[in-house]
């Protein structure tokens, strides 16, 4: 017990980055501390509360069973505290049975560290799991490395329940928590062998890929016990695809495998065709060959017209050495229904259609005959309008050579007149020259 002391002493000295690392690394016995109570059961050893305050708040303070309360003052050997500026780690020995209470300003992720003659081992799952993997888990409860008797399980469940660390960079980055199964040990649905000690569960992964953190309880009115541990889904390994439907073909499936994580010749598909709307099913067998990344399976066309569903069960050993099985999406493809054309509609409709074609080709003639008529009436008020702009324009022409010819004659008038008066003054003016010359 003094060598837990000193660990604790130490990591209180290490400072507050120490109580951040312990709130989020969980060891895989822990138990979380829901609604600031937990039930301590007899035999308990010791017991390791790590609880989350508000920052620089007042440390918490423990309620006993009986009602007496643990201070962080109390010098005792059996109480262990460590305070920080936003956590708790107290840890008591010999704990009293029954309900304790945490009072305090507790928020965060708090759970309690149990250490006990009574121990609850599950088998371990592999840290890489695929997204829709189904998996077998085993859990029995220990005392003294001895699997309890059918008495001290009875009422006893095994219950499992994945959490999300909501990192951003994975699919299921707003996944907070959900409980994947619940189960007993009397020998019903998966529990193998009734009141033996041994719970035996089976988990559908349906989960988006991304790390998760599982937790396995087991637990009843007097004592819970938890198993928790970290695992990463990983996408499925194969890929499915219905490839178009062509006319009278055979439909046709085509899977892609991923042989960096599979091993082709160990893969075996187990699959049912059933049609929706009538409720029949066949089932087929895919296997897959060394080497082989794709493959195309065909199905018999059916018969039958309708909606048709293929349900597919992957069985294989990854390049690991783990032997998976991993339930498939649904695909689906669709027959449609055949068109049936009865003889006497045909004749009917061949009678019908002559008929039709003859009083189109009536309504054409009166139609185009309607057009003719049309289009003389048309061509004659065209022919009309453009002897009407010529006649305009005649008129025009002969009205401007008109003003012309009177202009014209009007000039030469004017010219007429003014001629003999120009003429006189110019042979006065050439007489005065002349005088003048011969006085010089």
């Amino acid at each position: 017990m003094r060598k837990i002391w000193l660990l604790l002493a130490l990591i209180g000295a290490v400072g507050i980055s120490t109580f951040t690392s312990a709130k989020s690394v969980y060891q895989t016995s822990d138990i979380k501390l829901l609604d600031n109570r937990f039930r301590v059961d007899y035999g308990i050893e010791q017991l390791t509360f790590i609880i989350a305050r508000e920052r620089f708040s007042k440390a918490v303070i423990l309620v006993r069973p009986d009602g007496s309360k643990v201070y962080i003052w109390d010098k005792s050997d059996r109480v262990h505290w460590i305070e920080g500026k936003e956590h708790d780690i107290i840890t008591i020995e010999n704990p009293m049975p029954g309900p304790w209470q945490a009072l305090g300003k507790i928020q965060g992720d708090n759970r309690i560290q149990l250490l006990s003659d009574v121990q609850l081992q599950v088998n371990r799952l592999p840290i890489q799991l695929y997204s829709g993997e189904r998996l077998k888990i085993t859990g029995e409860l220990l005392h003294l490395q001895k699997r309890l008797n059918a008495t001290y399980l009875r009422d006893t469940e095994l219950i499992v329940t994945a959490y999300g660390y909501n990192r951003t960079e994975d699919e299921n980055f707003s996944f907070t928590s959900q409980e994947l199964a619940k189960f007993n040990d009397k020998g019903v649905f998966f529990d193998e062998v009734p009141e033996d000690g041994l719970f035996t569960a089976y988990l559908q992964l349906d989960l988006a890929t991304g790390k998760y953190k599982f937790e396995v309880a087991v637990t009843n009115n007097a004592f819970s016990r938890h198993f928790n541990q970290d695992i990463v889904l990983f996408p499925k390994p194969i890929k499915t695809q219905m490839l178009p439907l062509l006319m009278d073909a055979d439909p046709q499936l085509k899977l892609t495998y991923d042989t960096d994580e599979l091993k082709p010749e160990s893969i075996v598909i187990k699959g049912r065709l059933e049609s929706v709307n009538r409720g029949k099913s066949n089932d087929f067998i895919i296997y897959g060959e060394a080497g082989m990344t794709e493959q195309i399976h065909s199905f018999a066309r059916p018969a039958e017209f309708g909606s048709y569903s293929i349900e597919l069960v992957l069985f294989a050993t990854t390049t690991a050495g783990r032997e998976i099985t991993i339930n498939m999406p649904s695909e689906a493809f669709v027959i449609p229904r055949p068109i049936v054309i009865d003889s006497a509609l045909i004749l009917a409709a061949t009678a019908s259609q002559a008929d039709t074609t003859e009083t189109a080709m009536d309504m054409f003639e009166d139609s185009e005959s309607d057009w003719n008529l049309l289009l003389w009436v048309i061509g004659g008020l065209i022919l009309l309008l453009l002897l009407a702009v010529a006649a305009l324009f005649s008129i025009k022409f002969w009205q401007k050579r008109k003003f012309e010819k009177v202009i014209s004659n009007q000039i030469g008038d004017d010219l007429a007149s003014q001629l003999p008066a120009e003429s006189t003054d110019k042979q006065s003016m050439m007489t005065d020259l002349d005088l003048n010359s011969l006085d010089k």
